[in-house]
C-alpha cells in the first residue's frame, strides 16, 4: 500500500525539554568508586558536585541529600565509607539525571518554546529563569492550620462540598486528600493504618441545616447566626466546633483554598487574609512571597543562599520538606526547520496505520454495558447518583472503593491476530540475522494493517530530534525518535503546565480550541475543569490557566450561584448504544470537561475521573508503537519507517538470575555480562520506569549498581537502546561544542475534522427515580453455556411454562453474559402466588435440568424495572407486556429455526422481524427512521453476502408471509398478539425506546453478540432503502 499523505496537522509551536547539563558532564560518574577509600569518595562526590548550577539543583530537588552532602563535607573524617558510597550512589543517580533527562523537574531540566519556519537556528544560553510557587501539599497544610483556628475560620467563607451525599441518617464524603497533607478524618487510612474509603457523619438538623445553607459560598458568622436563631440554647461554643470539625472532615470548603488554575498561590491567600481582617498571618505570607521573589530573580548557580533563606522562612511558617516547588525556563531560542514537523506528522500517520484496534478499557465498557442495561439509552442520570454503590452501579472497576469486577481480557480479535502474526515475523526476523532494525515499507504496513479511518482526535508526541549539528538538521539530515513511553491522546496534556514559561494562555487556549474543533464532540460544550486533587503535592503538576469560558468545579471551592460553573448536582451521566457521556443535568447538553494535564487517574477524586475517562471514550488511543504479544520478549528490535524511529530496541531484563541480591556484585555483573552477550545488549541503554529514565553506560561499574538497584525497585524492567545510538547523533543542541539531550513536545490535530455523526446524542434531563424491587416478579439468573441457550429455551423452558400457576400473567426472558453467560428469567404474579407456588415449581425445574447436564447455577435476585429505559414508570408495565409477548413470539421462531421449518438465516430472519415491529410502530415511515442511522460499511458486507435471501423475504410478502408458508399457526397467532402489546404501548413513539425494542428483540432471537446486531441492522437498513426506492419508482 502506498502510505499517502498524512491525516495530521501539527502545530506550529512546540516546547523543547532539556537537562541543565550537558551531556559530557556526567564524565566524573564513570569511576571505580569501590576500591575508594574514604578521601577519595570525599574527592569524588566534591567533583560530582562541583557545578554550582548542579548543587543548587540538587538542593531544590533533594534536600535530604544536599544535606547528607554538606554533613559529609564538615565531617568528612567520620563517615563510615559504606555510607559513603551509598551517598556516592545517589549523587550519582542525580548528576546522570542532570546530564541526560530531559523530563522536567526542578531546576534539573526545564522547558522553552520552539517554533518552526524554513530555516534552523539554535541558541543557547546561561541566563534559565525560575518560576517559583508554594508546594502542594505544603500549602494545603498551612491553609489547613488557619483553617483550624476558630477566630480565622469564623471570619472565612465556606461552601459545601458538593462531592458529600446524604445516604439515610448520614453526610458521607467518599475519601479525598491524603493523611500526609491535613491529617484530618478525611484520610485515606485510619490511624490504625487501615484504608477508609469514605468519611460520614451523622445528618442531624444542625448540620443538615449547615449543609444546605453553604450550597453557595456563605460566611461562617452567617451560619452560626442561623444555629444561633435554630438553637438558642446550645452553647456557642459547641456550634463553633461543630462547623470546625466539618471543615476539617472536608464537608465545607473555606475560600482560602486556592483553584488551581491560581497564577500565584501564595497571593490568592494573603488576598483573603487581608479581607478577613488577619495583618499579621497576611504580613508574614507576604514577607516569604518577598523571599520567594528575591530567590526567583536569582541567576541559576548563585541562588543557593537565597533558596535555603526561602525554605526556611516558609517552614518557620509550617513544616514540611519541600515548601516550595520550583520549574525553569532554560535560556534558549530554536527555530526548526517545518521538515520536521512534516516527518512527525507522517510518523504519526504511521503509528495510526498499523496501530491496534482502538477500545475504551475494559473497565469503562462493562460500566457502559451495566449502565445502559440499568438506565438505558438516552437518559441523563445525576453522576452523584450513579457513582453511589447503593443506589447506583458505583464508580467503574479499579477505581478506589469500587467492588466492580474487572471483566475478563477480550479474546484478540482476526486483526490483532494477524497484526501479532506479522510483528512476531518481524521481530524474530531480525533477530536471526542479528539485526537491531526493521524497517517498515509500503508490502509491511499493508500486513499490519492496511487502510483505516482518519483520525478523529489530535495526539500529543514525544520525540527527540538527533542530528550531527544544526546546520544538518537544516539541510534536512536528521532523524526523530519516538518515546517509546510518553505519548497522549489529548494535545496539550504534556505541555499544559508550562504554558506560562513557553506560550502562555492563548496559545494553550487556541491548541485545545482547535483540538476540540477537529473532534466528533465539537458540537458539545467544552468546559474546564477544578478540583482538588487527592494529594496536595499533586498540584504541583496540576495547576493549569483557564482557557474556558465556562466552568466545571467540582470537590472545591466555588460559586457555583453563576450559570457558568457548574457542580455536581449539575451533572450527570448518559450513554448511547456505543458510548458514555457527560451532560448537563438540567438541558441533557453534552459536556465535555478539559484539563490538559497527566495527572495519575489515582489522584483525582472518583466523579473527576470518571468524567475525564468518559470524554477520553472516543479518543484514539494509540499514540505509542505497540507490540502486541510480543511485549515481554526479552528483545525486540528497533521500528524505523522514513527518518523516524516508531520505537527504539528494546530488551526485557527478566532473567532471575540478575535478580538474586544474595550474590556479591562481581558475580552479579559476570551474570549480567553473560546476558548482555546472549541478547546484544549495547554499553549504553535507557533504563528506568515510564518517563522517570536514566542514560546508563554498562561499561561503568557505578552506572551497573544503578542497574542492579533498578531491578531491585521493578519487578518488570525495560532497557531501551539510546536515541543518539538509534538516531543519527546528538550534536544539534549544543553550546561551546557541549552537546545536551532533549525532547520535542509537538501536538498533533486531524488534518480535516471528523466526519458529523449521522445522530447527534440527544439526552433527555430527568432524576431517574430509585430503583426497587418490586415482589410481584419472581426473577432467576439460570447459567447456562451460550452454545447451550436455544436447546433449553425450545425443548425445557415449554416444561415450565405448560405448567406455570394460573395466577402468572406475563413472563419474559434475556440472554445476558457478565463474569458467566446465562438467561434471565421474569415471571409477574401476586406474592403469595410466586412465593407458594411458582417458587418451589422453578426450583424442581431447575434441579431437573441439572441432574441432566442442561445448566450450572441458579440465583434468585430481585428485579429492577428499567424504568427510564422504557418511558418512566407510568409505560412499564406496557412495556412488560410488550417483552412477554416478544418473548413468545420468539420461542415459536427458535423452533421453526431449529426444525429448519424456516430456512432463513437467524440474522435475516431478525430484519425481518425488525421491519414488522417498525412498521406496525412508524407505518409507512419505517424507512426513514432507518435510513436516519449511518451505514455501517462492514456490516454491509454481510448484507450483500445474503442479499438474495433477504430480497426474497422482502419480495415475499415479509415475515407473516415466510411463517404462513411454513404453516406456522402459533407463531403468526404469536405475532398478532406481539402487535396488540405494541399497539397499547404508546411510548414506543420516542427513538430511543423504539431502539432498546429492537436491540432486546435480537437478544432473545440471536443473544449479546454485537457484530450479529450490526448484521441484522444492516439488512433492515439496505431492506429499507430498497423499499423507499420502489415507492419512489414504482415498477
Amino acid at each position: 500500500m502506498q502510505v499517502g499523505a498524512s491525516g495530521f496537522r501539527a502545530e506550529h509551536a512546540a516546547m523543547l525539554r532539556m537537562p541543565l547539563l550537558p551531556k559530557t558532564s556526567s564524565a566524573a560518574t564513570y569511576a571505580d568508586i569501590g576500591s575508594f577509600d574514604r578521601a577519595q569518595t570525599v574527592a569524588y562526590l566534591d567533583e560530582l558536585t562541583a557545578d554550582k548550577g548542579f548543587a543548587e539543583a540538587l538542593a531544590v530537588s533533594s534536600p535530604s541529600l544536599h544535606h547528607a552532602l554538606d554533613a559529609v563535607r564538615r565531617k568528612a573524617g567520620e563517615a563510615r565509607p559504606k555510607a559513603l558510597r551509598k551517598l556516592a550512589v545517589s549523587a550519582t543517580r542525580y548528576a546522570l539525571r542532570a546530564a541526560g533527562r530531559p523530563t522536567p523537574f526542578g531546576l534539573l531540566a526545564g522547558v522553552a518554546p520552539v517554533t518552526f519556519e524554513d530555516t534552523c537556528h539554535v541558541r543557547l544560553g546561561s541566563s534559565h529563569s525560575k518560576s517559583v510557587l508554594p508546594d502542594g501539599g505544603w500549602l494545603r497544610g498551612l491553609v489547613a492550620g488557619w483553617e483550624s483556628d476558630l477566630d480565622v475560620l469564623c471570619k472565612l467563607r465556606v461552601v459545601t462540598n458538593d462531592l458529600a451525599f446524604l445516604r439515610a441518617e448520614r453526610w458521607v464524603l467518599p475519601a479525598g486528600v491524603e493523611q500526609e497533607d491535613s491529617g484530618t478524618a478525611s484520610s485515606t487510612r485510619s490511624g490504625s493504618g487501615r484504608t477508609v474509603q469514605e468519611v460520614s457523619v451523622k445528618n442531624t438538623g444542625a448540620v443538615g441545616a449547615v449543609l444546605e445553607a453553604a450550597h453557595h459560598p456563605c460566611p461562617v458568622s452567617e451560619l452560626l447566626a442561623r444555629l444561633d436563631a435554630a438553637y438558642p440554647t446550645v452553647p456557642a461554643a459547641a456550634k463553633r466546633k461543630l462547623l470546625l470539625r466539618l471543615v476539617q472532615q472536608g464537608f465545607l470548603l473555606t475560600e482560602m483554598r486556592p483553584p488551581l488554575s491560581a497564577a500565584d498561590p501564595l497571593s490568592h491567600v494573603i488576598t483573603v487574609l487581608e479581607s478577613i481582617g488577619e495583618p499579621d498571618a497576611a504580613s508574614r505570607l507576604a514577607s516569604l512571597s518577598a523571599l520567594v521573589d528575591d530567590y526567583r530573580e536569582t541567576p541559576v548557580g548563585t541562588g543557593l543562599h537565597r533558596w535555603h533563606t526561602a525554605v526556611e522562612a516558609a517552614r518557620a511558617l509550617h513544616p514540611g520538606e519541600h515548601p516550595l516547588q520550583v520549574d525553569l525556563r532554560v535560556d534558549a531560542e530554536v527555530v526548526l526547520p517545518s521538515e520536521v514537523l512534516r516527518e512527525a506528522e507522517q510518523a504519526a500517520h504511521v503509528l495510526q496505520l498499523v496501530a491496534p484496534d482502538s477500545a475504551p478499557p475494559a473497565a469503562l465498557r462493562e460500566y457502559h454495558a451495566a449502565f445502559t442495561e440499568r438506565y438505558g439509552t438516552g437518559q441523563a442520570v445525576p453522576l452523584a447518583d450513579v457513582l453511589d454503590p447503593h443506589r447506583g452501579l458505583g464508580a467503574p472497576a479499579g477505581y478506589p472503593g469500587s467492588e466492580r469486577r474487572l471483566p475478563g481480557a477480550d479474546a484478540p480479535g482476526p486483526r490483532e491476530q494477524d497484526r501479532d502474526a506479522v510483528l512476531a515475523d518481524l521481530a524474530l526476523g531480525a533477530i536471526a540475522s542479528a539485526s537491531l532494525e526493521v524497517v517498515l515499507d509500503d508490502a509491511t504496513l499493508e500486513r499490519l494493517g492496511g487502510a483505516r479511518p482518519a483520525p478523529s482526535t489530535g495526539v500529543e508526541l514525544c520525540v527527540q530530534l538527533t542530528g550531527t549539528s544544526a546546520e544538518a538538521v537544516g539541510q534536512g539530515d536528521f532523524a526523530l525518535v519516538l518515546s517509546p513511553v510518553m505519548g497522549s491522546f489529548s494535545p496539550g496534556s504534556l505541555s499544559g503546565r508550562f504554558s506560562h514559561l513557553v506560550g502562555g494562555t492563548a496559545a494553550l487556549g487556541g491548541t485545545l480550541r482547535r483540538a476540540a474543533d477537529a473532534t466528533p464532540d465539537r458540537d458539545a460544550l467544552h468546559v474546564d475543569l477544578e478540583f482538588a486533587p487527592r494529594s496536595g503535592r499533586a498540584t504541583n503538576v496540576t495547576r493549569v490557566p483557564r482557557t474556558r469560558d465556562e466552568l466545571i468545579a467540582v470537590g472545591c471551592y466555588a460559586d457555583r450561584s453563576s450559570p457558568a460553573v457548574r457542580g455536581m448536582r449539575d451533572l450527570a451521566l448518559a450513554a448511547d448504544r456505543d458510548r458514555l457521556y457527560v451532560v448537563d443535568a438540567t438541558t441533557g447538553r453534552h459536556l465535555v470537561p478539559e484539563f490538559p494535564c497527566m495527572l495519575l487517574p489515582s489522584m483525582s477524586p472518583v466523579a473527576v475521573r470518571l468524567m475525564r475517562e468518559v470524554s477520553a471514550m472516543s479518543h484514539d488511543t494509540w499514540p505509542l508503537w505497540r507490540w502486541g504479544s510480543l511485549t515481554a520478549a526479552p528483545r525486540l528490535p528497533r521500528v524505523r519507517h522514513g527518518r523516524t524511529v516508531l520505537t527504539p530496541a528494546r530488551w526485557n531484563l527478566s532473567d532471575p538470575a540478575l535478580r538474586d541480591s544474595s550474590v556479591d556484585d562481581a558475580t552479579w555483573a559476570e551474570r549480567l555480562a553473560a546476558w548482555r552477550d546472549r541478547w546484544h545488549l549495547p554499553d549504553r541503554v535507557m533504563v528506568g520506569d515510564g518517563d522517570r529514565r536514566l542514560e546508563l553506560d554498562l561499561s561503568a561499574p557505578l552506572h551497573r549498581t544503578l542497574l542492579r538497584r533498578e531491578l531491585d525497585r521493578h519487578s518488570n524492567l525495560i532497557l531501551f537502546e539510546t536515541p543518539e545510538d538509534a538516531g543519527c547523533g546528538q550534536g544539534w543542541l549544543n553550546t561551546d561544542g557541549k552537546p545536551f539531550s532533549s525532547e520535542l513536545v509537538l501536538s498533533l490535530l486531524p488534518a480535516q475534522p471528523a466526519p458529523e455523526p449521522s445522530r447527534k446524542p440527544s439526552f433527555r434531563a430527568a432524576t431517574a427515580p430509585p430503583p426497587r424491587h418490586d415482589r410481584h416478579w419472581l426473577y432467576g439468573r439460570l447459567y447456562v453455556s451460550t452454545s447451550r441457550h436455544n436447546e433449553l429455551l425450545t425443548e425445557h423452558l415449554p416444561r415450565l411454562l405448560a405448567a406455570l400457576p394460573s395466577g402468572v400473567d406475563r413472563w419474559f426472558f434475556i440472554r445476558y453474559i457478565d463474569s458467566e453467560p446465562h438467561l434471565r428469567l421474569r415471571f409477574h404474579a401476586e406474592p403469595d402466588v410466586l412465593a407458594a407456588q411458582l417458587t418451589p415449581l422453578m426450583l424442581d425445574w431447575v434441579a431437573q435440568l441439572r441432574r441432566a447436564g442442561m445448566a450450572g447455577g441458579f440465583v434468585l435476585d430481585g428485579y429492577e424495572p428499567e424504568e427510564a429505559r422504557y418511558g418512566g414508570r407510568e409505560a412499564i408495565a406496557a412495556a412488560e407486556n410488550l417483552f412477554h409477548r416478544d418473548s413468545v413470539a420468539v420461542l415459536e421462531q427458535l423452533r421453526l429455526l431449529e426444525t429448519e421449518a424456516i430456512g432463513a438465516d437467524p440474522q435475516v430472519l431478525a430484519a425481518a422481524n425488525y421491519i414488522d415491529l417498525l412498521r406496525r410502530a412508524r407505518g409507512d415511515a419505517w424507512t426513514d427512521w432507518c435510513l436516519d442511522r449511518p451505514r455501517n460499511d462492514r456490516a454491509h458486507a454481510y448484507f450483500r453476502e445474503h442479499r438474495a435471501e433477504a430480497i426474497r423475504l422482502l419480495d415475499g410478502g415479509g415475515l407473516r408471509a415466510a411463517l404462513g408458508a411454513a404453516g406456522a399457526t402459533a407463531a403468526l397467532d404469536a405475532l398478532d398478539a406481539r402487535d396488540e402489546a405494541l399497539d397499547a404501548f404508546p411510548h414506543l413513539r420516542l427513538p430511543r425506546v423504539l431502539a432498546s425494542v429492537l436491540h432486546m428483540h435480537h437478544n432473545r432471537l440471536i443473544g449479546t453478540q454485537r457484530a450479529s446486531e450490526e448484521n441484522t441492522e444492516a439488512v433492515t437498513r439496505a431492506l429499507a432503502q430498497i423499499a423507499r426506492g420502489r415507492r419512489r419508482l414504482p415498477r
